[in-house]
């Protein structure tokens, strides 16, 4: 892992958590494409563990911006019926979306949950992928374009950018905050463009890397960093929160 600039302590103490998540728990393989299932290279859930060159086709890149605008506030179970309810519709394509009668088109988004409120996004986004702009990995949208939709926000944004363009951003979600303050790492969590300008200064800019290092992050918070953590068997060896309740006293700084 080559460091975007001279090393730093942050640097080091990024790719040591890194390189612990990654033995951990190995590829994750994000952004699941579930119309890929059970494909040479793909799990039985869209999954493509180690594989970072896709997405390869428009109608595969468009699921990926669908998926992350029906991933907020929501499982990704829900957001997989949601999808499976589009593609047996035959909406695959901005047109599509933008053809359907957005009342129906809230309707086969239901599992998501905030299904009016998505629909609305989705076609909002949709008009942003329509004709006048192909759906081609090199014919990415600007951050401010994405930014400038209806509920489109940094998060979303940049999952677009990261997993359908392959774009090296870095994505914050709250796992990230929740990780970034257990272990002591020196990054402010108050906003959104300071943590992430944190990582996107300290690591190569490579979308695999961001790519799988986020996936790893929202990994290690389902099995262990939860908000109510479970301790053992952790694989980040220093943390405050855990350090703190066994009498230690939180530290002021944590190597991960």
């Amino acid at each position: 892992m080559e460091p975007r600039t001279r090393a730093t302590p942050l640097t080091r103490q990024l790719e040591s958590l890194y390189r612990r998540l990654l033995d951990a728990y190995g590829p994750q393989g994000w952004w699941p494409t579930p119309s890929r299932a059970g494909a040479r290279g793909f799990t039985e859930r869209g999954y493509h563990p180690g594989e970072y060159g896709g997405p390869r086709a428009p109608r595969e890149r468009f699921e990926i911006i669908v998926g992350a605008i029906l991933t907020q506030n929501t499982a990704w179970t829900n957001v997989e019926k949601a999808l499976t309810r589009l593609r047996e519709a035959g909406i695959f394509r901005p047109a599509d979306v933008l053809a359907v009668p957005t009342s129906r088109l809230a309707g086969l988004i239901r599992a998501s949950g905030y299904f009016n409120q998505k629909a609305r996004k989705l076609k909002g986004v949709a008009a942003l992928f329509s004709a006048d702009r192909a759906l081609a990995p090199r014919a990415a949208p600007t951050r401010d374009e994405l930014l400038a939709q209806w509920g489109v926000g940094p998060e979303t944004a940049d999952s677009i950018l990261l997993y359908a363009f392959r774009v090296p951003v870095f994505v914050v979600d709250a796992y990230t905050r929740r990780l970034i303050e257990r272990v002591g790492l020196d990054v402010p969590t108050d906003h959104y463009d300071e943590i992430q300008q944190a990582f996107h200064g300290s690591l190569s800019p490579r979308h695999e890397l961001y790519n799988e290092f986020h996936a790893l992050i929202v990994a290690h918070a389902k099995v262990h960093c939860r908000a109510k953590p479970v301790c053992e068997g952790c694989p980040v060896s220093r943390c405050r929160y855990r350090d703190s309740h066994r009498g230690n006293g939180p530290r002021d700084s944590a190597r991960a």
